[in-house]
């Protein structure tokens, strides 16, 4: 467990997250509480997270701060991007337990690519993907497969 230095160190940039909102929403004079409270809540969890560890806690932490993420850009961006903004949210545990533990579950790589990529072809501008990507998937396994197959990712002694 962490000392009191490290919780005062989340509580500040907790303080320091609300108060970039709270700027962002004035300057920009939109309306972002939904969004905004979902990064709180989502921040919370993950101040939860670092100090005490716990997996669990990061889990909602990181689809509450992607949601938030995907939320606020269809206001600003006028966008559909609470999709790419919850699959941010599941590549974001990977990558927060990564870096924080040295250590992970592979498993919100699946639900977090999937809606990456769901979410991109959301976008203006890129609704020519599901035509590219699927066959580059194929492409990309068909490929694995037979590297595998001639023994390209065996180790040698």
């Amino acid at each position: 467990m962490r000392g009191p230095g490290f919780v005062q160190q989340m509580i500040g940039l907790l303080l320091i997250l609300i108060g970039l909102g709270i700027l962002a929403m004035n300057l920009l004079q939109v309306r972002l509480v939904g969004p905004l409270i979902l990064a709180l809540v989502g921040a919370a969890f993950l101040v939860g997270y670092f100090s005490r560890r716990l997996y669990g806690l990061l889990i909602p932490g990181c689809l509450l701060l992607g949601l938030a993420f995907g939320s606020a850009g269809e206001t600003v961006l006028k966008a559909h991007l609470t999709v790419l903004g919850l699959g941010l949210g599941f590549l974001a545990i990977y990558g927060v337990d990564l870096l924080y533990r040295r250590s992970t579950h592979w498993w919100p790589l699946i639900p977090g690519g999937i809606l990456v990529l769901v979410g991109l072809t959301q976008l203006p501008g890129l609704d020519i993907l599901p035509s590219i990507a699927w066959p580059l998937v194929l492409i990309v396994a068909g490929l694995v497969l037979l590297a595998n197959a001639l023994g390209w990712f065996r180790r040698r002694a």
